[in-house]
């Protein structure tokens, strides 16, 4: 049996469930889960809860796995880190090329950061940046509060870019085979001259030089692949990116004849439909996204709006859990609501903001609202919201369908808004650029050319095609055909262990570039550090081949670079000053605006309407593959940081997996953890089940960007390939309706950090002990009497929050006192802010298998809580850390006083007094200490991140901890001092604003405020003292000092208060 299976863990199963499901949910009290074990009350969940110790706890300690150290050698590593030291100041990039954000001219002080501004395109959005550096090394990447775009927010991949930087799995010199299979290292000069003359004979016989890239949004890179094709004639480029917006491009070129599609004003939006659309997930722009959306989830600074978001989906995505009604229905019914909505308000109802041809009346005409909702079991309740919503605001509602859809209910989903008179919510300050992708019919010819022996020289520009492109298009196969291969790439993957030369690339962090993702702006990139191994730029190694190979050195795509924005961007802008001061202020905003444009009216074409053939429900399971959530595509899975950090609705780590629903599950006798086959026509691929509350039945959804057979140490053994899946017989690239699931040979072990260190624990029955961790209630509620939200516990008539605690009273502090506040109605989940502090708080990898003992080593925590039934449930999300309590429990137990209170209020760790005796950790109510059972950067893939190059990559700022060492949150208290200590130096006060910590910092949502709770104009006081905020679990009288804002759902129905089931 499956020890962590949510599903065959004890004695529940998928029967079972579905059995009980009915009567367990008709008992009112019945709020939180965050399992089907959970909410099912399943004994032996029940028996490890209530456990004081982990079963393992007891287990012998393998002292094999402690790295021994003697005293000589801990000499001769003090004087080994004099020396790593010293080298990384070393490797200082300062030749008078780049510029820093904070300072003018440069002024390099050790011990003191500086901030340079630069671009990144990651994680499927262009993200202006401000990286800090420390002698010269970047150890620390933030959003761009100046940034037009991201506005000081960075997502996922971007955070975790340090980590890439200094990956010990990077290649470090150039490599050849004559074979494409054993490899030898090569000098720089000798693989450029072989290369110049392959180039030369190739363009000499006529044949084909692919290169194959991803998205072309930079626009020098641009003219280099231009001037390259000038250089080399029969150049070929094949932009590929393995999830995009084509279909979406398309449907929107047929519809209104442009090639630029605009942005969404989320937060003039008073009512926002999304259809598979997870917009605050998954899509492009997601940063954008959070901020804009959160602008109107926000009862503290802008109660008088608030959206209403309803989420119509075939799978559960984070938009869908944050949603205020969500409709299950399988993503290939979605175009039959759209066109009975088109039907109910372009026919049926008067005021529509477009004359409708006849052919669309007559094509809508068959599709009722009714008729949909008894056809596919929607809430007629919830259909009737969503109609009345739509009819009182024509022109403030928005209909977003993502980019997985077909094209033809994007089409239907554009004129949906024409008709609502919805076009006013496009954006066209910053339009997002279309560029334009290979086609699967390009790719596929490619490929025969590349079979036929008509390609002589295939570039792979830091791509990965045999990875990412279908597997029907036989490119492992057409690649061994081609004479000569040439991978650029920073870590070795399956398309360069096929090639000829392999040239190690640099990280973003150690490069020039520019992007034009919108038309209004240009991002600039700049390097923050000289390439820290043999490595070049990708684009100055091709510039040197277009020159002959005698001339290249580092600063040649700078200076390449330089001269195109001085010849073809500084004359549009009419700048008063010269080029090179324009330029210096390009590097040090990141960024240069460009002068606005005229918007042209759209102009609706209804023929392209006409001519979609609506996608009609097949009988088969439906198929949805989806971006990862954290990995991308796959090319981040060399990321230890990324692959640990939990799915934000599955919790699970290191893993893809099929998600379906419990009615699926039970159909074909399924748990979690089994595995199962999932097949489209003659593709099948073999990867464990996930039982997934709120999925629609018969919804197969899977994430791609897993199961790398070459991707670095940490990649191997993660995830499952399911590529494979993609063919040319879907309604989508990304959707099949014709799949089929069945059951395979074993079980797979999924990791999930939900059930770790639970709070609410169930034995606990009587009233006066149950805990309210999560406060919630209505916009309705709010606006009649927002007192009424907050559920008190009450004993015999007697707040307990108001009862006397048996420790007095607090201390009074006279200065300074530090406090949080996070607003529940802006956080989304999406973890930015445990990537942030894992960053700057030095926090390791610990792997799958120490995650799995409940080991994860992450100082925030972001508990997602269930309540509804699991064919409906609703969400509510939790960032959990230490409360910083005023009465902490962890102090009074600690028997070396290694845990205690500073002067401003701050719970502090000392990290050379602690034992481990972990008894803080045992008295602490909200779980959130973390231990170090091993030095776990020697305990994780044998060393691998206590390499040479790690060491560069931690915050000198914070203590790397090690065996035996109790940690959890401080407040940033590095950053804490750093404020005092400019305070001091300026000859003033300290202010609570002076503070920011690294989870507010990256936080999209800006749900996290930090301050001064002493100071009565500090921004934190208005949510301290707000009718709806509390504690959580404040009836213990700890005092904590983390005020929660409670979760408000725009709905029309009463929510369930706070409490949890009865056993």
């Amino acid at each position: 049996m499956n020890k962590n299976s949510e599903l065959t863990k004890g004695v529940i199963t998928s029967n079972d469930l579905y059995d009980t499901k009915e009567e367990t949910y008709n008992n009112k009290d019945v709020n939180y889960w965050r399992g089907f074990r959970e909410l099912y009350n399943d004994p032996e969940f029940r028996k490890e809860v209530e456990s004081e110790f982990d079963d393992d706890a007891g287990k012998p300690f393998d002292t094999s796995k402690l790295s021994a150290i003697s005293r000589r050698k801990f000499l001769a590593l003090l004087s080994a880190s004099a020396a790593v030291a010293a080298a990384g100041c070393s490797n200082y990039r300062d030749k008078g090329e780049i510029v820093p954000f904070n300072q003018k001219p440069e002024n390099l002080v050790e011990g003191n950061p500086n901030y340079f501004a630069s671009t990144f395109q990651i994680g499927g959005e262009e993200i202006g940046v401000l990286v800090k550096s420390r002698e010269g090394r970047p150890i620390k990447v933030n959003g761009n509060p100046e940034h037009p775009v991201s506005k000081g927010k960075a997502n996922l991949a971007a955070q975790a870019t340090v980590l890439a930087l200094y990956d010990p799995d990077r290649i470090r010199e150039p490599k050849a085979s004559s074979d494409k299979n054993s490899f030898s290292t090569i000098q720089w000069n000798d693989a450029d001259a072989k290369i110049i003359e392959t180039l030369r004979a190739a363009t000499t016989a006529g044949k084909e030089i692919s290169i194959f890239t991803s998205s072309v949004i930079s626009p020098t890179q641009r003219k280099l692949f231009d001037d390259f094709i000038q250089q080399f004639p029969t150049t070929k480029i094949y932009p590929f990116e393995q999830v995009n917006n084509s279909v979406k491009n398309s449907a929107w070129n047929k519809i209104y004849g442009q090639n630029i599609a605009p942005a969404v004003k989320w937060d003039e939006a008073k009512v926002i439909v999304a259809l598979e659309c997870d917009f605050l997930g998954l899509e492009d722009g997601k940063t954008e996204a959070m901020r804009l959306f959160a602008k109107n989830r926000d009862l503290i600074n802008n109660p008088d709006n608030y959206s209403r978001l309803y989420s119509i989906e075939g799978s559960t995505s984070l938009t869908g859990l944050n949603s205020d009604y969500r409709l299950r229905l399988r993503t290939d019914a979605i175009e039959e609501l759209i066109l009975a909505l088109v039907n109910e308000f372009g026919v049926k109802r008067g005021g529509s903001a477009l004359s409708l041809e006849s052919g669309i009346v007559s094509k809508v005409s068959s599709f009722n609202i009714n008729a949909v909702a008894e056809k596919y079991g929607l809430d007629k309740e919830v259909i009737g919201h969503l109609v009345k919503d739509l009819d009182a605001n024509r022109g403030t509602s928005i209909f977003v369908a993502g980019a997985s859809l077909p094209e033809s209910t994007q089409i239907s989903t554009y004129l949906l808004n024409e008709i609502l008179g919805n076009t006013k919510l496009y954006s066209f300050d910053f339009k997002q650029d279309l560029t334009p992708l290979s086609t699967t019919a390009e790719l596929a010819d490619l490929s025969g050319k590349m079979k036929g022996g008509q390609v002589g020289v295939f570039i792979n520009f830091d791509s990965n095609p045999v990875f990412d492109l279908p597997r029907n298009l036989g490119m492992a196969e057409a690649i061994m055909n081609v004479e000569t291969v040439i991978s650029f790439t920073e870590i070795d993957n399956e398309t360069s262990i096929k090639s000829n030369y392999v040239l190690p690339c640099n990280n973003p962090l150690e490069s020039w570039g520019d992007y034009n993702s919108r038309i209004s702006y240009f991002g600039l990139q700049q390097p923050l550090i000289a390439p820290l191994f043999n490595t070049r730029q990708k684009e100055a190694v091709m510039l040197n081949w277009m020159r002959g190979g005698n001339n290249f050195n580092e600063s040649i795509y700078h200076q390449y670079l330089k001269d195109n924005w001085q010849q073809n961007l500084y004359p549009i802008l009419n700048a008063s000053a010269s080029f090179n001061d324009f330029w210096f202020d390009a590097l040090h905003d990141g960024f240069v605006l460009l002068p606005s444009q005229t918007q042209e009216s759209l102009q609706f074409n209804q023929s392209a309407v006409i001519q979609a053939q609506p996608i009609k429900p097949s009988g088969g399971k439906v198929v949805l593959l989806t971006r990862n959530y954290t990995l991308g595509d796959g090319k981040y899975s060399n990321n230890g940081w990324l692959q640990e950090l939990p799915h934000p609705v599955s919790k699970i780590v290191w893993d893809n997996y099929a998600a379906i629903s419990l009615a699926t599950a039970k159909a074909n006798g399924l748990d979690s953890n089994d595995l199962v086959n999932v097949s489209i026509g003659d593709r099948t691929v073999t990867l464990p089940v996930f039982v997934q509350p709120s999925m629609a039945d018969d919804v197969i959804a899977i994430e791609l960007g897993c199961g790398r057979s070459s991707g670095g140490k940490v990649s191997e053994g993660t995830g499952f390939d399911v590529v494979p899946l993609i063919g040319n017989d879907g309604i989508s690239p990304w959707v099949y309706n014709n799949a089929s699931i069945s059951k395979a040979t074993g079980t797979y072990e999924l990791v999930s950090t939900q059930e770790h260190y639970p709070i609410d624990s169930p034995k606990f029955k009587d009233i006066q002990f149950k805990r309210r961790i999560i406060q919630q209630g209505t916009y309705k509620q709010f606006k009649s009497n927002p007192k009424d939200i907050v559920d008190r516990v009450e004993v015999e008539g007697i707040d307990l929050r108001e009862f006397p605690s048996i420790n007095g009273e607090p201390i009074k502090y006279t200065g300074v006192k530090w406090a949080m506040a996070i607003d529940l109605n802006k956080c989304t989940g999406c973890g930015e802010c445990i990537m942030s502090c894992n960053v700057e708080n030095n926090i390791p990898v610990v792997g799958k298998d120490q995650v799995a003992n409940k080991r994860a080593m992450q100082w925030i925590r972001l508990d997602r809580y269930y309540f509804g039934t699991p064919e409906d449930a609703r969400a509510n999300f939790q960032p959990m850390l230490c409360q910083h309590c005023d009465f902490a429990p962890c102090e009074n137990v600690c028997p070396v006083v290694a845990t205690t209170h500073s002067e401003d209020g701050l719970n502090g760790m000392t990290y050379n007094r602690c034992v481990g005796t972990r008894y803080c950790a045992n008295n602490c109510p909200y779980k959130v200490r973390r231990f170090n059972y091993f030095n776990f950067r020697h305990e994780f893939k044998d060393y691998h991140y206590h390499n040479d190059s790690m060491q560069l990559a931690m915050n000198p700022e914070v203590t790397v901890r090690s065996r035996g060492v109790m940690e959890k949150c401080t407040f940033c208290v590095q950053r804490v001092m750093k404020a005092r200590q400019d305070a001091i130096s300026a000859n003033r006060e300290l202010k609570g604003t002076d503070v920011i910590t690294a989870c507010q910092e990256a936080c999209p949502a800006n749900a996290i405020t930090f301050g001064d709770m002493n100071d009565k104009s500090d921004p934190i006081q208005a949510y301290r003292n707000s009718d709806i905020a509390f504690y959580s679990l404040e009836e213990v009288k700890v005092r904590p000092n983390v005020t929660y804002i409670s979760q408000i759902f725009n709905i029309e129905e009463e929510i369930p208060k706070a409490g949890h089931h009865n056993d």
